[in-house]
């Protein structure tokens, strides 16, 4: 049966195990947990952490969960659609087994948050390749930046379809997020990824082109100023080429 909000619930006691385990839960910890659905993780994190912030859109699951933790006061579980939740003004970890529909959109919510330590997740394996990735691999493109810019990753290990009910038809996979605590990006720094990723078949003189007000010879002499080939694709760039174009041109 197709869940409401694209859930595949996790029912391997093994994987959730390995999930927590890599999160490295400490007492004092606040953790959130994205899309508890029916507690398979929450189950195990209830014992870890004296304050558990359980978010799940789906308000059946929510109220069940409410129900199930009324007595436990180290949990908080909240019927809210995570990218509208308020993240906490205080550090917390991120534990999630999250919906491959919105997995990407919750990822870029909490990576730029000055107060998100970790978090170890689950999506779709070659969504989890694509936020590991780097420069010059297929798979490399925004979200990679994107990612790169906030967080160290480490791809964990894979999770079969059987693992979940139902079975998704896709092959899972676990990554941990640590954060970098980085300074604020340049206002330009992601839209110009952005749009050169859009034109990525084309070079990253045609796309940087496109993108600044500067006449295509002044693109040549930037990108020749900074030892970037001006026919390379806009994936042969790495996240520090990126940075040095910012810094010089205009839009």
């Amino acid at each position: 049966m197709r869940q409401p909000h694209g859930q595949n619930f996790l029912v391997d006691n093994n994987i959730a195990n390995k999930i927590i385990q890599a999160a490295n839960i400490q007492r004092n910890d606040t953790v959130i947990e994205v899309g508890p659905g029916k507690g398979a993780l929450t189950n195990i994190l209830k014992n870890l952490t004296d304050n558990l912030i359980a978010v799940d859109i789906d308000r059946g699951l929510a109220e069940i969960l409410q129900e199930n933790y009324k007595d436990a006061n180290n949990i908080t579980v909240i019927n809210k659609d995570f990218l509208k939740f308020d993240l906490p003004t205080k550090p917390f970890k991120i534990v999630a087994n999250l919906p491959y529909n919105v997995g990407t959109a919750i990822v870029q919510k909490f990576l730029p948050c000055k107060n998100f330590v970790s978090a170890v997740i689950m999506l779709q394996k070659d969504v989890i390749i694509r936020l590991a990735s780097s420069s010059g691999t297929k798979d490399y493109g925004y979200i990679s930046l994107f990612r790169q810019y906030y967080a160290d990753a480490k791809m964990l290990f894979d999770v079969p379809p059987g693992c979940f009910n139902p079975k998704p038809q896709v092959m899972s996979a676990v990554i941990q997020f640590i954060n970098k605590n980085p300074q604020e990006p340049t206002a330009i720094l992601f839209p110009l990824i952005k749009h050169c990723f859009s034109m990525r078949r084309k070079t990253i003189l045609n796309g940087l082109s496109t993108f600044v007000k500067e006449e295509k010879s002044e693109v040549i002499k930037i990108l020749n100023n900074l030892k970037i080939d001006t026919m390379a694709r806009p994936d042969k760039l790495n996240l520090d080429d990126y940075l040095k174009i910012c810094q010089i041109i205009t839009i």
